[in-house]
């Protein structure tokens, strides 16, 4: 009986096939508890296929669900730490509307010296464009001498002779060397090397912009300022000729010509070159100033100029 009940499936198509009236019943029977069988069968695999299909989705489900719930966590973190910055970025602009007045002087101060420092720099500018120009014309006197010497070798008739003495030389701005030198510098737009040795991060950028908590003050970079580690070395960012060399309230600053382009380094504690010496792309020129009463702030100000035009140096470096 038990052994009945366990195989009660088994036992009913057997007594369904049995009890066919005739022998072709008992076969199309037979026939239809196999298909039935396969049939099953073929189910039975069916939902064991739907079954892993279910568990790996819900595997990957799972997974998407940690995914998310840790991104989540990592933003509601993220949120945490910008509040707290936004807290402390309010504090400091109360602070500093505080204490506008005794800023506004220092802003003053610091507007007063960047002004003297710029115009010492046009100045020299200004004299360093006059010397080219002289070079460039001295040039052209001496290729016109030559021409003519070449010309009265060659037997030259007296009156075309004297049509080359009447006729007045070109205006010349530039030697051919500066020229080539001016050409090298363009070409190298976008790929210069950074003016600071070492680890850097761009502080202020060209051009006027508003200071943060003040009002209505506004401050004009004529270059950028970077800021690196302590014991970083100012660099030549091309190949050039030291224009010049001079001191502004104790610190060094720099002007190298690169033809008709002219880059300037400031805020330099020393200077390991000198007016016309000759220097090479990324050759050190000085250390840049770390100032103590500022936990020892190191701050290169670099100003790029196209003769008198001021350029924006950031899209001429290799950031």
């Amino acid at each position: 009986v038990q052994y009945l009940y366990k195989n009660k499936s088994i036992e009913e198509k057997l007594m369904f096939i049995f009890s066919a009236k005739n022998l072709g019943q008992t076969y199309r029977r037979m026939r239809y508890v196999r298909e039935y069988a396969t049939y099953q069968r073929l189910q039975g695999e069916e939902i064991l296929k739907k079954q892993e299909q279910i568990r790996k989705k819900k595997a990957e489900l799972q997974q998407v669900k940690a995914a998310k719930e840790n991104l989540l966590q990592e933003r509601e973190s993220e949120k945490v730490k910008l509040e707290e910055q936004e807290k402390e970025k309010r504090t400091l602009v109360t602070n500093l509307q505080k204490k506008q007045k005794g800023l506004q002087n220092e802003i003053n101060k610091k507007r007063r010296e960047a002004n003297q420092l710029n115009a010492r720099i046009d100045k020299l500018i200004a004299e360093e464009i006059e010397r080219a120009r002289k070079r460039a014309q001295e040039e052209a006197r001496r290729e016109a001498a030559a021409r003519k010497k070449e010309e009265s070798k060659e037997g030259k008739s007296v009156a075309t002779e004297t049509t080359a003495k009447s006729k007045p030389l070109e205006t010349y701005t530039m030697s051919k060397a500066d020229r080539e030198l001016s050409g090298n510098f363009a070409a190298n737009r976008g790929k210069l090397p950074m003016p600071i040795s070492g680890a850097y991060i761009i502080t202020s950028r060209y051009g006027q912009y508003a200071v943060e908590g003040l009002r209505n003050v506004k401050l004009d970079n004529k270059g950028i300022d970077i800021q690196g580690k302590p014991g970083a070395q100012a660099r030549a960012i091309f190949d050039g000729k030291v224009a010049a060399v001079f001191q502004l309230n104790g610190l060094f600053n720099i002007l190298i010509r690169h033809g008709n382009y002219i880059s300037v380094y400031c805020n330099l504690s020393s200077a390991s070159v000198k007016a016309g010496d000759t220097v090479k792309t990324k050759q050190s020129i000085g250390q840049v100033f770390s100032d103590g009463t500022d936990n020892g702030r190191t701050v290169l100000h670099f100003q790029l100029r196209r003769e008198k035009e001021k350029l924006n140096p950031e899209p001429w470096l290799n950031r």
